[in-house]
């Protein structure tokens, strides 16, 4: 049976990237120098070191949201079973779960890094509850892990193989279709601390939507 929640989730808009690129770009033809021996400008290539070092370096996330579609069959799964999902503030899990980042560093070209959130969820069955919370999201392991009884446990394997990248407000970079797994830890934890044998590892949990506000 499936499991429902959030996780190594989704973004960055192309757009972004190339503003950045443009912004080091055009900081580096100002600093341009002409050769005292040829009178000629310096190689271009000092101006292509300064762009591909400008967008690879990782920039810090100040705030926005990872949004969660849960898969209709974990949603139809959990009910039969009798197991309620409810956020913890300031998140909130309805038909899609929101939660809001906190912090993190990410590089924009890449999406690498890992993107922080706050609040999480308690998973609620016959007396017993289990909270998931403080997600965090890092696209180089590609999972998402969140605190469990003050330990940090993958939550969700992220798929990024068919990840969308799409423009955002200004400051912002967006990723869709992040699709996101149980991982076999979560499915024992949530198993366990629950008394159920309803979480399955490698269930299609549901997609996610990453969208990051970075410091400019």
């Amino acid at each position: 049976m499936p499991f429902s929640s959030f996780r190594r989730l989704s973004g960055v808009a192309l757009v972004v990237g190339a503003a950045l690129g443009a912004a080091a770009c055009g900081s580096s033809s100002s600093t341009t120098t002409t050769s005292p021996a040829s009178g000629s400008a310096t190689s271009a290539s000092s101006s292509t070191s300064a762009v591909t070092t400008a967008t690879s370096a990782p920039v810090t996330v100040v705030g926005k949201k990872t949004d969660v579609v849960v898969n209709p069959k974990v949603s139809a799964s959990l009910k039969h079973a009798g197991i309620t999902v409810t956020g913890v503030a300031p998140a909130t899990a309805k038909t899609t779960w929101l939660f809001p980042v906190s912090g993190g560093s990410i590089v924009v070209a890449t999406l690498v890094g890992t993107v922080d959130h706050t609040g999480g969820l308690t998973f609620s069955h016959s007396g017993k509850s289990v909270t998931l919370s403080n997600p965090v999201v890092n696209t180089s392991t590609k999972q998402l892990t969140a605190t469990v009884n003050g330990q940090s446990v993958p939550i969700f394997n992220m798929n990024l193989a068919s990840l969308k990248r799409a423009a955002g407000p200004k400051g912002t970079v967006v990723a869709s279709n992040i699709k996101l797994t149980v991982t076999s830890q979560a499915a024992s934890t949530l198993n366990s601390g629950l008394g159920v044998s309803t979480f399955k590892g490698g269930t299609n949990f549901g997609i996610a939507t990453l969208t990051v506000a970075v410091k400019s």
